[in-house]
């Protein structure tokens, strides 16, 4: 198999400061992404993102350099508790009374499996097929306040889009005590393509056209164009925010 990928973290036009974090790495069948989005808006979301990539480069290079690498799910857990750890530092080191915290959406790839890893509203996409065959979904599901059932049950989509909790983080690394996050696991069977990004790319960006340039990618295998219509498309709607976004595509190895 080949994994053919590319990144970019800017700060945008009107932050002073880029809070995002990414991170990707691949060795031979195995691959591991990273985007984490700094919480704005409260103590030090920079740190808490970095340490998060801190933790899982760390992670990763103790992993390619290993004699015995463990498998997928083995992986997986290991990054699991990797997070979790980063949960608890973040934490640790965050002054009484403040909030420090960071989204979190990575992928992991071994061999013909992926998981995607998810807390907070940094999103992945998928997109794969060709011809009639074409499909793409929204992986993750953003950890927000409109999102849990509970809380707007017998609200029109009028009074939720009006609420001052519309779009509040409920879920992010480094704000609880106890690490929570969602993972899904599956199987690819034919050429995909990933995107992982901040919400500094998504609400700047529409889904169409992002499952555009993503089926793009997946025809030519080349991430460089798409990643600039997809830049270029984010500044000219004002890019108000940092903006991470990481495209990745897994297809087999020609035969010779």
């Amino acid at each position: 198999m080949k994994i053919h990928y590319m990144s970019l973290s800017e700060t945008g036009l009107e932050r002073y400061e880029n809070q995002d974090t990414v991170f990707c790495g691949v060795y031979g069948t195995a691959g591991i992404f990273l985007v984490a989005d700094g919480m704005g808006g409260h103590e030090n979301g920079a740190y808490a993102s970095t340490r998060i990539k801190h933790k899982t480069e760390t992670w990763w290079n103790h992993y390619i350099q290993s004699e015995r690498r463990p498998a997928f799910f083995g992986a997986l857990e290991e990054l699991r508790e990797v997070f979790s750890e980063a949960n608890n530092e973040i934490l640790e080191n965050t002054r009484k009374g403040l909030i420090c915290g960071s989204t979190l959406a990575a992928l992991w790839i071994y061999e013909d499996a992926w998981a995607v890893i998810s807390c907070g509203d940094s999103r992945c996409y998928q997109a794969k097929g060709q011809f009639l065959r074409k499909t793409f979904c929204q992986l993750t599901t953003d950890d927000v306040w409109e999102n849990q059932p509970q809380n707007v049950q017998g609200m029109s989509r009028h009074e939720i889009e009006k609420s001052m909790y519309y779009g509040s983080l409920i879920r992010a690394v480094g704000v609880k005590p106890e690490f929570q996050c969602t993972i899904q696991t599956d199987q690819w069977k034919e050429p995909t393509v990933f995107v992982l990004c901040s919400d500094g790319i998504y609400k700047y960006c529409s889904e169409e056209f992002l499952k555009k340039q993503m089926f793009r990618m997946l025809k030519s295998k080349d991430a460089r164009p798409c990643m600039e219509e997809i830049r270029n498309q984010v500044f000219q709607n004002g890019a108000w925010d940092n903006l991470s976004l990481i495209m990745v595509m897994v297809e087999n190895k020609p035969s010779v």
